[in-house]
């Protein structure tokens, strides 16, 4: 008995000490169910586009030069895709009510013809034959916002050939003006978002720029002019940029996925439109696009990645400060381009959709939440497995790491602290990991049963 105590606390000090990089609890997604888009789906979007209360999605086909749309059938699967053309390589699209008749409507950037397509909703999900603008030099996304303050929809476009970014003012009626006024951007600039970074109440731009390794920031004057770019260092070839609250003080920060840093930079807002230095999270292998929103219910956002070479995309849940976890990954098909998140299948949760251009579909992943079994009918008050991740009963070392994070490292509760009370002493505490190793390495008696 005396080498097994001394075997118990010897694997409990190891424990305590490697039980920092324990993880927390959090939403777990299904396994991916995939739906035939066209040829090399590059960027996927989710909007109600039939007016019917649900998300359906459209997806930019590189290579067959068109646009996809499945209507979602109410519950998180979706119809056979339904092609529209567009222009010549469409690489992004973004989906807003560019007309004004409260449907969604479709602009699309076009690499290889320099333009935006437009595509009118009919109001039933059906679209309109594509309308053609003008942009620079190889655009690759499109983002919509209200930059001068109109109250319609106006474009920002990256265009990769040029290093600059196209504005195109909207006419009030989903029209725009034919002639595009460019801003310089970094080198190679392969994604745009808009979001008020000055606290101005206007729409600014953030640019991710893959061959300057930068984030360029334009004001916005209030008219839908812009100041001249002001840089940002991030990760080797950012491709991906996004911007919300991440840390709760009611600011825009910035979130950048870095192609071939394989990892994230996160950039704090200082509150005026200047950011503190980049902050980086490892990611997957080539991570090409980045998602933010609470997929965990906790009330800030957290992060979805979609990494190319690694066939997955990557969760990474926010501390609540802006701080992030590492990753959780879960596999997405054959070269993962771009996720989006919404709530596809209606259970007030956020779900995922990743473009595969790969396998010319769309890998759509629902959340299940936060996966717990508490005494759930199996009679085995010790089936904890759900403490660290879903599946199975087994008892293993990931259990015992997260009891000890929880009793040593301040970690967090149990989710079902009735199942955690494995020898049954109606409460948690060194008992209970005793008798877990000794039920695991010295076949010992197995946990109790619920009561």
């Amino acid at each position: 008995m005396n080498n097994i105590c001394i075997r118990i606390i010897t694997f409990i000090c190891v424990l305590v000490t490697l039980s920092g990089t324990a993880q927390a609890s959090g939403p777990v997604f299904a396994a991916t169910v995939s739906y035939h888009a066209d040829n090399g789906p590059w960027s996927v979007y989710a909007a109600d586009l039939d007016g019917d209360g649900d998300y359906d999605l459209a997806t930019a086909n590189r290579w067959s030069d068109n646009i996809s749309i499945l209507l979602n059938n109410g519950n998180g699967t979706f119809a056979t895709a339904v092609n529209y053309a567009a222009g010549d390589f469409p690489y992004c699209l973004y989906a807003t009510d560019l007309d004004g008749d409260s449907d969604y409507d479709l602009a699309v950037a076009n690499h290889y013809s320099d333009n935006v397509s437009i595509l009118l909703n009919n109001g039933d999900g059906n679209f309109a034959t594509a309308v053609n603008y003008v942009a620079a030099a190889e655009p690759i996304s499109v983002y919509a916002a209200d930059l001068d303050g109109d109250s319609d929809y106006d474009l920002a476009v990256a265009n990769w050939g040029s290093d600059n970014v196209s504005i195109l003012l909207n006419n009030g009626n989903g029209t725009f003006v034919t002639a595009a006024v460019n801003y310089g951007a970094g080198t190679r600039p392969w994604s745009v978002h808009a979001a008020d970074l000055d606290g101005d109440s206007d729409f600014d731009l953030a640019v991710a720029n893959s061959g300057s390794n930068s984030v360029s920031i334009l004001l916005n004057n209030g008219d839908g002019t812009f100041s001249a770019m002001v840089n940002y260092g991030v990760g080797s070839c950012p491709r991906s940029v996004c911007a919300v609250d991440l840390d709760g003080d009611s600011d825009h920060d910035l979130i950048v996925a870095n192609g071939t840093s394989e990892n994230v930079s996160i950039l704090r807002n200082n509150g005026d439109g200047t950011f503190s230095a980049a902050v980086n999270y490892g990611a997957g292998d080539v991570p090409l696009s980045v998602c933010a929103a609470d997929l965990d219910d906790d009330s800030d956002f957290d992060l979805a990645v979609a990494n190319q070479v690694s066939d997955n995309v990557s969760i990474m849940l926010n501390n609540s400060d802006g701080t992030f976890g590492a990753p959780v990954n879960y596999g997405a098909g054959r070269g993962p381009q771009s996720v989006f998140t919404a709530d596809l299948d209606g259970d007030s949760d956020f779900d995922l959709a990743v473009a595969i251009a790969y396998s010319h579909s769309v890998a759509i992943l629902l959340n299940m939440g936060a996966v717990t079994t508490c005494c759930n009918g199996d009679g085995i008050r010790g089936n904890i497995d759900y403490m660290i991740g879903p599946g199975g009963s087994e008892i293993g070392v990931a259990d015992l790491t997260y009891l000890v994070t929880y009793l040593f490292q301040s970690g967090p509760v149990p989710p079902c602290p009735e199942e955690a009370d494995v020898d049954g002493s109606g409460g948690i505490n060194i008992a209970d990991l005793t008798y877990l190793v000794v039920y695991l390495f010295q076949d010992g008696p197995a946990p109790l049963l619920c009561p």
